[in-house]
């Protein structure tokens, strides 16, 4: 239905410039007499805004139809015939879907008329209005609900007025005030669809809603809408820098505590939460084991030295109801020096004694030697003498 208009006007302020000159076409011949137009003529000068205001104000499959023959020609560069342009920028709808992360939808007009390859989900379209509100010159173009034409075009003046009971106040029963946005829809098949956008107290919320009953889609929008304000917040959970833990490293230099804190490395990062459950999410960290120290234990992790500032060490993982939500990485607020091995400090000389044991000192072994051996000569020497002296006054001297 005619909500696929909003990819349409994102493509069209994507890859156009809205103060582009556009002369209309063939293509607004070519469509179904019983679809929503804006009244543009063949042969008529518009700017590319007031393409995209008669799109979104007005519902304008002739609109669709310009826009798309015009981005085609722009984005391929080359002279399309209109039916080449109008199928190329089919293909550029199923890209930017894709990329919206819109897995169950397929394109293939500009301006959601009925076709059996033309199709979507609620959560599909849902992903990309979130898409298109991410773009400045869309968010502007969405919340429009009067235009006039009058220095816009080459015809008469027009006056475009949104008939969505959302965000115009004139239809006070439906009207929503923290509504920023609205696309409705409608054909025989779909019934009628409405994409919306709201904001509050600095939460943006998108709603989708198909095959809905004439006046239905006014109300349950309105009441997704607050069931989403009233149930559901947006929550900065991680913010870089922030010291997430303190844990001892082993074998550190003398000089250091070996106290070392560890803080989140990555980006901010938060997400759309319910209340109740904001309260639930449960953290820990997962270390790197191959920087554990064999001294830890199960109740007490332990890095090993040496440690450099920036480092990663782990990473911090976030859970809900045992769902992980997020994983990041942790990194070191400082640098942690290991401590040098024990070894025995020698100096030079030492050294030397070490390396080259002294030799024994045989000089008092030898003196000693030497006095006992001289003293046993003079002993025996002595008795020799003392012998001869006996044997000369013996008689048997005389015997010779």
């Amino acid at each position: 239905a005619s909500t696929t208009k909003i990819l349409t006007a994102l493509l069209a302020v994507e890859y156009g410039d809205l103060d582009d000159i556009i002369t209309v076409g063939e293509e607004v011949q070519m469509l179904a007499w019983d679809g929503s137009k804006a009244g543009l003529e063949e042969g008529e000068v518009i700017t590319l805004q007031n393409l995209v205001y008669g799109l979104l104000i007005n519902s304008g499959n002739d609109a669709a139809n310009t826009i798309a023959v015009h981005i085609a020609r722009k984005v391929s560069g080359e002279s399309l015939d209109t039916q080449e342009a109008l199928d190329y920028f089919g293909g550029l709808m199923n890209q930017r879907a894709r990329e919206a992360g819109a897995k169950n939808s397929h394109f293939v007009n500009p301006h959601g008329y009925h076709d059996p390859l033309h199709y979507s989900t609620p959560y599909d379209m849902a992903l990309i209005g979130r898409a298109a509100m991410e773009n400045e010159l869309f968010c502007e173009a969405i919340s429009v609900t009067f235009v006039k034409t009058a220095f816009w075009t080459s015809k008469l003046p027009r006056f475009w007025v949104s008939k969505n009971k959302l965000i115009n106040e004139k239809f006070s029963e439906c009207y929503y005030e923290n509504a920023v946005g609205s696309k409705t829809g409608y054909t025989a098949k779909a019934g009628h669809c409405l994409v919306s956008f709201a904001s509050k107290n600095g939460q943006n919320l998108v709603t989708a809603v198909m095959k809905t009953e004439s006046g239905e889609q006014w109300a349950e929008t309105r009441g997704l809408f607050e069931y989403g304000f009233d149930n559901y917040k947006y929550v900065n959970i991680l913010k870089q820098g922030t010291i997430v833990d303190r844990l001892m490293v082993d074998n550190c230099t003398s000089d250091d505590s070996g106290s070392l804190a560890v803080e989140i490395s990555a980006e901010d990062w938060g997400d759309v939460l319910q209340k109740k459950d904001i309260g639930q999410i449960k953290q820990d960290i997962v270390w790197d084991p191959s920087l554990l120290s064999e001294n830890s234990t199960d109740d007490m992790n332990l890095l090993e030295a040496p440690i450099n500032k920036g480092q990663k060490v782990g990473e911090l993982r976030l859970t809900l109801h045992g769902r992980e939500l997020i994983r990041v990485p942790v990194t070191a607020v400082r640098s942690v020096k290991r401590k040098k091995a024990a070894v025995e400090i020698l100096t030079p000389d030492q050294t030397a004694v070490k390396e080259s044991p002294a030799k024994f000192n045989w000089s008092p072994l030898v003196t000693a030697v030497i006095a006992v051996i001289i003293i046993m000569w003079v002993t025996i020497l002595l008795i020799q003498r003392k012998k001869q002296r006996r044997r000369y006054f013996s008689p048997r001297r005389y015997w010779w």
